[in-house]
């Protein structure tokens, strides 16, 4: 009798540990990826790397969507302005976040390498590429930052000693050249100067400082700290020179809010752009070699071309379409092949 009660207990618990666990899976595994670090095993043991490389796919896919965003919020505010209000939506989505999960984030001496990997990204990343682009062309831009896989795939091999395969160097260039093909296929009005082209290398080696720290402290930082770091360092950084550049104006910093449409715009570069998708790929670069991460950032280009499409009217021609498949295709077989460890170190995943 005693064992009968025992068992019907014992069933009646379990019953209500699944439903509670289905009813809050999808809070569940976004706790965890917040709280993940490379050395956590666990629930994500065998799916990971799936995970992240949908969560590396993911971030491209939204900052695919942001250069439209931008260009709507563009209309109604400085480049400067723009920014600032950017990591102020982010700021305050990432503390709700924080509060929601409970998630408490805890500082110890390496902080240092938090604001180091921050200053790269946003902070310098976002100086070098807006003033970059004003000064060349927006197929020119587009060319360089393209660039970033393959210079990850350098600096990969130097500092966190991943060596990607010769066919994965192969694939890289097909979709970086890709991305050319599509970039010359538009219109581009303008002229190249040399300090444009200089700044928009800044931005690239900013990209490549940024994916190759977050990759090498995930060990030691979480998911949500990382990203943290990245928002209130960006916040502190451009709110503080947004408010120089309107020193006679302050309130012009947050003024343009009163329209529906950048405030709609500023939303989801906060939100979406500013917290999700630096939240994806942080998480990606704590199990994928930074050679799988970046080469997801050509992505980004297929997608802003099938948005102006969409949603702008703009013409996608054949030329347009063939390249798009050739990024892809460049991605995919980024992603098929291993990177090795030097020095016989284990990677895992790979």
């Amino acid at each position: 009798m005693i064992c009968d009660i025992i068992n019907v207990f014992a069933c009646f618990k379990l019953r209500e540990y699944v439903i509670r666990k289905k009813a809050g899976i999808i809070i569940d595994v976004f706790a965890i990826c917040l709280i993940s670090k490379e050395t956590d095993f666990g629930i994500m043991k065998e799916n990971k790397i799936l995970l992240a490389t949908l969560a590396a796919l993911g971030a491209q896919v939204i900052f695919g969507f942001s250069f439209m965003f931008t260009k709507i919020a563009l209309g109604y505010a400085s480049p400067l302005t723009v920014i600032a209000d950017r990591y102020i939506v982010a700021f305050l989505g990432l503390t709700v976040v924080m509060i929601a999960t409970k998630v408490k984030i805890i500082l110890h001496k390496n902080i240092w390498k938090l604001a180091l990997m921050s200053v790269f990204q946003p902070v310098l990343y976002f100086i070098f590429e807006t003033y970059g682009i004003q000064m060349t062309t927006s197929a020119f831009s587009s060319i360089m930052i393209s660039m970033i896989p393959v210079v990850s795939m350098i600096g990969g091999i130097f500092i966190l000693n991943e060596v990607p395969s010769p066919v994965q160097y192969v694939f890289s260039a097909l979709s970086v050249a890709g991305v050319v093909i599509m970039s010359l296929a538009g219109k581009a009005e303008g002229t190249v100067t040399v300090l444009g082209i200089v700044l928009l290398f800044g931005a690239v080696i900013s990209s490549v400082g940024y994916n190759t720290l977050s990759r090498k402290i995930s060990a030691e930082f979480t998911v949500l700290e990382r990203t943290y770091a990245m928002t209130l360092i960006g916040l502190v950084s451009f709110l503080g020179v947004a408010i120089i550049e309107n020193v006679n104006n302050p309130i012009a910093v947050i003024k343009s809010f009163a329209s529906f449409e950048y405030t709609s715009a500023i939303l989801y570069l906060g939100i979406v752009s500013s917290v999700i998708a630096f939240l994806l790929l942080n998480f990606a670069n704590t199990y994928l070699p930074v050679a799988k991460t970046t080469a997801f950032s050509n992505i980004t280009t297929v997608v802003s071309v099938i948005a102006g499409a969409i949603f702008l009217g703009e013409k996608i021609t054949p030329v347009t379409v063939a390249s798009g498949v050739m990024i892809i295709a460049g991605v995919m077989g980024v992603q098929m092949f291993g990177v090795q460890k030097v020095k016989n170190k284990e990677e895992i995943g790979c």
